[in-house]
């Protein structure tokens, strides 16, 4: 564990036990790459009228806003960062949707080995939604993969389980997901 993720880890365990003052620097230290992870969720959207910057702050907001998180260190911070800002993503286009005017899609850009570019963001939280019903720990790793853009020896650091679990469980959830969506589409 190099020096940032154990300052993080401690500003998590301070922010903790109430101390405002270890939160702001967390999301000071974090920023920059709370900024890439937002861009990254962001580059496929067209005429989206959040920012990068937009979309960091709400989701630090809605992160602010949770009570008794027991934070396990910088990765699992970054994972819960990337599911709230997957939430203000998919809330902002369920709004766009419901406008009279007619919208582009909200679609996500993978760069996920073996998978299609390009995600319709609905069609893809419908599915997530029918696999967290059936089996909340492959949809968890899908979020993590996702929209948290961590790597498989991330998310098998995040959930606590081995790497060759979390990578049997991608394949399953993937092949899953790849037919819900199909079926969907229909």
């Amino acid at each position: 564990m190099n020096t940032a993720d154990t300052d993080c880890k401690a500003l998590l365990k301070r922010w903790r036990e109430g101390d405002l003052g270890a939160r702001d620097a967390l999301f000071a230290c974090l920023y920059t790459e709370l900024c890439q992870v937002s861009a990254a969720m962001l580059r496929a959207e067209r005429n989206s009228s959040l920012s990068t910057g937009d979309l960091v702050n709400e989701a630090a907001i809605r992160l602010i806003q949770l009570d008794q998180i027991d934070w396990a260190d910088k990765s699992h911070f970054l994972a819960l960062s990337a599911r709230a800002m997957r939430r203000i993503l998919i809330d902002h286009a369920r709004r766009k949707n419901s406008d009279k005017r007619k919208h582009q899609k909200v679609t996500l850009v993978t760069r996920i080995e073996g998978h299609p570019g390009r995600l319709d963001f609905d069609v893809l939280e419908k599915s997530l939604i029918r696999l967290n019903a059936i089996d909340s720990e492959k949809a968890d790793i899908v979020e993590l993969r996702y929209f948290g853009g961590l790597s498989l020896p991330e998310i098998a650091e995040v959930t606590g389980t081995s790497e060759s679990t979390v990578k049997r469980q991608w394949r399953v959830a993937r092949a899953w997901l790849v037919d819900a969506m199909a079926a969907d589409v229909r």
